[in-house]
């Protein structure tokens, strides 16, 4: 009786949780992923930029210590 119960427990969750998936907006989803790559494509220039600054400024700090 116990497995019976618990059968229909996961039926009534299983029906539920597919009810829940179609309330998902699409539209909401689609435009927070395209505000999240806007900002991780900005903040991954900044970082690259840092970087490059960082290599020149060691080569420009190298080439003066030899002289």
């Amino acid at each position: 009786m116990k497995n019976v119960q618990k059968f229909g427990l996961g039926i009534a969750a299983f029906g539920l949780m597919s009810s829940m998936a179609h309330a998902i907006d699409t539209e909401a989803v689609g435009t927070a992923i395209s505000a999240a790559e806007t900002d991780a494509l900005t903040t991954g220039e900044f970082v690259i930029g840092t970087v490059a600054s960082l290599v020149v400024v060691s080569l420009i700090i190298g080439l003066v210590k030899k002289l």
